[in-house]
């Protein structure tokens, strides 16, 4: 079967954390390293979820201990998070501490 008639997924994109389907404009691109630490592979991270990812790790503690996206989604300080926003309907406005 040619290429072209193989059809594309056309889902919405999902926050890899929350996994909420999302508008592609609605999500961000997170370094999984951060760029000022030479990184350049990204995901697509939901705005609460970008938000809640940088103030939980430092820039250091990314780039040393959450290279991947399965070792963030595993990490232990954003366990509770995910629970929590799991549980929310996508889009709804969230404040980060």
């Amino acid at each position: 079967m040619p290429d072209w008639f193989i059809q594309q997924d056309r889902s919405p994109p999902r926050c890899e954390l929350c996994r909420h389907e999302y508008a592609r404009p609605k999500l961000t691109k997170h370094h999984l390293v951060p760029k000022s630490r030479g990184g350049r592979e990204t995901v697509l991270l939901c705005k609460p979820c970008h938000n809640t990812v940088h103030a939980t790790f430092t820039e250091k503690e990314l780039e040393r201990d959450y290279p991947t996206i399965e070792a963030l989604s595993d990490a232990e300080e954003l366990q509770g998070w995910i629970r929590w926003i799991r549980k929310r309907k996508p889009g709804k406005k969230i404040r980060v501490r």
